[in-house]
């Protein structure tokens, strides 16, 4: 098949659906495997439902994935205000679904995640299909399915859900269904802080649009359409925020720098600041996170240089490169400096699509070297996270 071609409408839905089943399925064996065999010798034993269900449910809520099922059980008014600095939308979805289960939370946030990477990983090969054609976008979608922190996809965490709205976005803008794409915009917005800055992207793609548009009333009233979807997508991050203020709760930067250590910096600083941290402490969580930051800032370059990536891509670029900032901006006092940045690294979309038509031209070799790599790290940073090791 040529590269660029396109195969039918449900060849994202069909391959995202296998990818994410077959991640299910391959990190639950390994992570509830690894308990059994190591649970013995672990300071700690299984909290609820015995050991059993502890393998194939307890192993996921580890790390942030225990406040967002708090929350979504208690809500705001029954949690620290230390959890108040998560944003809303997934803990919600959890809810929503739990009340569909009977109660039960790990079942629900499970749930959202599964549904949310399969539409996340479908959004991600049409985003790739449309430009480069179907080997690259399969490639792209299996990428990031085998990407070494992927288990955050498919566990209790936002990545998922953060990453398909905002893929879906993208889509709905280029189309021209700007409505459709301040919603998903806001939502993103709603579901983490930094989703506010799609909107600058997606500023830049409406202002490609309206040059090419003619003249005449028919342009305004695009120009309303694409206005109205771009208030949308600014409107989530700042009315978490003001539900915030009105509860009468510590700002946002001092909730995070008293409970979890975290300040946000320039960049400079929050490069050197990290640089430092691997020079004095080189443990697992700052060795992902520099190589997460290597990776990607490698990847961004790559694709300013190459016209293939660059031209025609500036609102995708955009995305990547201000997300990358703000990620290396942050400077935790308490854990790696770039705390959690192997796991932010999930949706920086851009980075995945790129990769992906990278390995569309590679030789079989390269290629299966490439899968054999990223999934063994999968694999073994998936069974630390289950042994609630730190990995993002």
């Amino acid at each position: 098949m040529a590269l660029n071609t396109r195969q039918g409408p449900w060849a994202a839905w069909l391959w995202a659906g296998l990818l994410v089943l077959g991640l299910r399925l391959a990190l639950g064996a390994a992570m509830g495997g690894a308990w059994l065999v190591l649970r013995p010798y672990l300071p700690f034993q299984p909290a609820t439902g015995g050991v059993l269900a502890e393998a194939l449910l307890g192993v996921w809520p580890r790390w942030d994935a225990v406040h967002y099922l708090t929350l979504a059980e208690v809500g705001y008014g029954g949690v620290s205000l230390g959890d108040t600095v998560f944003y809303p939308l997934y803990p919600l979805a959890v809810r929503l679904v739990a009340l569909l289960l009977g109660g039960r939370f790990v079942v629900a946030g499970l749930a959202v995640s599964t549904v949310a990477a399969v539409a996340a990983l479908a959004g991600l090969y049409r985003l790739s299909e449309r430009r480069y054609g179907a080997a690259s976008a399969r490639w792209a979608v299996v990428a990031l399915a085998v990407y070494p922190t992927a288990v955050f996809l498919v566990a209790p965490f936002t990545e998922a859900l953060f990453l398909a709205l905002t893929v879906w976005a993208f889509l709905f803008a280029a189309d021209e269904r700007w409505l459709g794409a301040g919603l998903m915009a806001g939502l993103a917005a709603l579901t983490r802080g930094p989703g506010v800055l799609t909107v600058a992207a997606l500023g830049a793609l409406a202002w490609q649009q309206w040059r090419t548009r003619p003249a005449g009333a028919a342009r305004w009233s695009w120009a309303a359409r694409a206005g109205l979807g771009l208030a949308l997508g600014v409107a989530g991050g700042p009315a978490f925020l003001a539900y915030r203020q009105a509860q009468g709760w510590a700002s946002m930067g001092a909730v995070l720098r008293e409970y979890s250590g975290v300040e946000l910096l320039d960049p400079v600083r929050g490069v050197y600041y990290a640089l430092a941290q691997v020079v004095a402490v080189p443990d697992l969580p700052t060795l992902l996170d520099l190589g997460s930051a290597l990776l990607f800032g490698g990847l961004l370059v790559a694709m300013l240089a190459r016209p293939r990536w660059r031209v025609g891509a500036s609102a995708w670029l955009i995305y990547f490169g201000l997300n990358l900032l703000f990620d290396l901006s942050k400077h935790s006092l308490t854990a790696a400096a770039w705390q959690s940045l192997a796991r932010y690294g999930l949706v920086l979309f851009p980075a995945f699509i790129g990769l992906g038509d990278w390995l569309a031209h590679q030789s079989a070799r390269v290629r299966f070297i490439y899968l054999l790599l990223s999934s063994v790290g999968l694999l073994i940073l998936s069974v630390l996270y289950a042994l609630w090791f730190f990995i993002g």
